[in-house]
């Protein structure tokens, strides 16, 4: 489409088809689910005692199977997106979460 994939990402974030801005914010406003903002490479407190980093490795699995590492304080609700949403959709919407501040 010509643009740049985190805007790819952003748009992708507040469609219909994947609403994740429902739930997830991107500015740390608190929602049903964590803030995105300013999370990429940081230490993530989980349900569990143990805490992630927000790689992209982390952020991929947490799209696509969001019970694997439940964060801290926060219900285990998101859906799965395997299935549902393209690799492509998927890589952009992680470089838009990269994006975030």
């Amino acid at each position: 489409s010509g643009l740049p994939l985190a805007e790819q990402g952003g748009i992708l974030f507040r469609s219909p088809k994947f609403a994740c801005h429902t739930c997830h914010s991107t500015d740390g406003t608190v929602r049903v689910g964590p803030s995105l903002a300013n999370v990429f490479n940081h230490e993530v407190a989980l349900s569990n005692g143990s805490s992630v980093l927000a790689d992209e490795n982390y952020l991929r699995e947490s799209i696509l199977n969001p019970q694997a590492k439940v964060v801290a304080g926060y219900p285990p609700t998101m859906p799965t997106y395997q299935g549902v949403i393209q690799v492509e959709e998927l890589d952009a919407i992680i470089e838009f979460i990269k994006s975030l501040e």
